[in-house]
């Protein structure tokens, strides 16, 4: 059985033009003066089974806030079919219901009451919640002494004390420092093996694409695509880049003859490097129209659609550069391989100023694979090889 089933969803935002006709919809009831309609999901569908971690991203507007608060029950459907299948729990704002003049103690059971937890469940729960939390040296000090971190250990701790079959986490994982960070995602990935269905909203897509098993893809209220993580963020690319609907050409209307490159340390075009080697990007193109301000980037992703590493020359100093049009432009960047043994991707952007949001000329996901392997490098853990080197000294004083 599905966690959540959704089918042929949408729901629709009224309003109103002018000041005057919300007087008139409040004496008629509603019968006149709504001439305004915002649809904010539209003929949604959507499966999410137990134990799924599912990301959700989107631009603003894109109808992730409206999908959740149909689901949790906040807001009904104006139309089509939602089974919601066990119980739900939110994580939103996470510290939103803490009563600042009380002790953290207090507040963890008259909010545990909120939670939807009996009076003896939050008895049994509270030592553990405030050692998940670690705060049990602050158990009796009124909330207003804690520091917004803290309050918000407080409140992720109170919100997961109990497993729920479905739990949405919506921009809520910031929490604490790095080390609690984590914590939180291990109990969170913990409840997924465990049959937990997981409905992720983030504007992070490093975490998205390293938590999630499935993401989908909003955009003005319709589902645009879903997939495996690395898939999906690649669509996001191109929404934000304008380019949704073109095809994965190496030309568009505004660049013709691209043609891109690895070139080792003997100059020779390759697609395998070993680490520590010097690598030159070389990237060749024509502009079919003049482009002020133009920045060319590129950015490498590992098998996982994890984010290596990315820069353009806005960022390395040229600010100011004009493409004219028709004529032919080579840009190289040079730099080494200080990151593990695995697989790549590499993609390219061509936009304007210091990011594709100020306007896109091209972007592409995924143009060049390459495979980097150890050599002759001592073995290291991690996503990045750092060059060090040690000393022992005897009888040190």
């Amino acid at each position: 059985m599905n966690s959540v089933f959704i089918e042929n969803l949408s729901k629709d935002y009224h309003g109103f033009s002018k000041p005057w006709k919300r007087i008139l919809a409040g004496l008629s009831f509603g019968y006149f003066g709504i001439d305004s309609k915002f649809t904010a999901i539209h003929s949604f569908n959507l499966k999410v089974e137990p134990g799924e971690i599912l990301g959700i991203i989107g631009r603003n507007g894109a109808g992730k806030s409206t999908l959740l608060k149909l689901i949790t029950g906040v807001i009904q459907k104006d139309k089509g079919t939602l089974h919601v299948n066990g119980s739900v729990r939110a994580l939103l704002e996470l510290s939103v219901g803490f009563n600042p003049e009380l002790s953290g103690e207090e507040n963890v059971y008259f909010n545990g009451l909120v939670w939807g937890y009996k009076p003896s469940e939050i008895k049994a729960l509270s030592h553990s919640i405030f050692q998940f939390a670690e705060l049990e040296d602050f158990r009796f000090t009124p909330l207003k002494n804690y520091s917004s971190g803290m309050a918000m250990r407080l409140g992720f701790s109170l919100a997961t004390a109990k497993r729920p079959d479905i739990l949405i986490v919506d921009e809520a994982l910031a929490v604490g420092d790095a080390s609690f960070q984590q914590k939180c995602l291990k109990r969170i990935r913990e409840f997924s093996e465990k049959g937990s269905s997981i409905l992720v909203v983030s504007h992070d897509l490093g975490l998205v694409s390293y938590f999630c098993t499935r993401v989908i893809l909003l955009d003005k209220g319709k589902l645009l695509f879903e997939g495996s993580p690395q898939e999906t963020i690649e669509q996001y690319m191109h929404v934000l880049a304008g380019n949704v609907g073109e095809t994965q050409s190496l030309s568009n209307q505004t660049i013709q003859n691209l043609r891109i490159d690895l070139l080792n340390q003997n100059g020779v075009n390759s697609n395998v490097f070993f680490i520590g080697s010097k690598v030159r990007l070389q990237v060749i193109f024509q502009a079919d129209v003049t482009m002020e301000n133009a920045t060319v980037g590129f950015h490498i992703d590992n098998e996982k659609g994890i984010r290596i590493f990315g820069t353009n020359t806005f960022h390395l100093g040229d600010s100011k550069r004009n493409f004219q049009k028709g004529k032919n432009y080579q840009v190289e960047f040079d730099f080494p391989i200080q990151f593990s043994a695995g697989k790549y991707s590499l993609g390219l952007a061509i936009h304007k100023g210091e990011s594709h949001v100020e306007g896109s000329y091209f972007w592409r996901e995924s143009l060049l694979d390459f495979e980097v392997e150890p050599g002759k490098i001592a073995k290291f853990v991690g996503i990045c090889h750092i060059p060090t080197e040690f000393q022992i000294k005897e009888d040190f004083r």
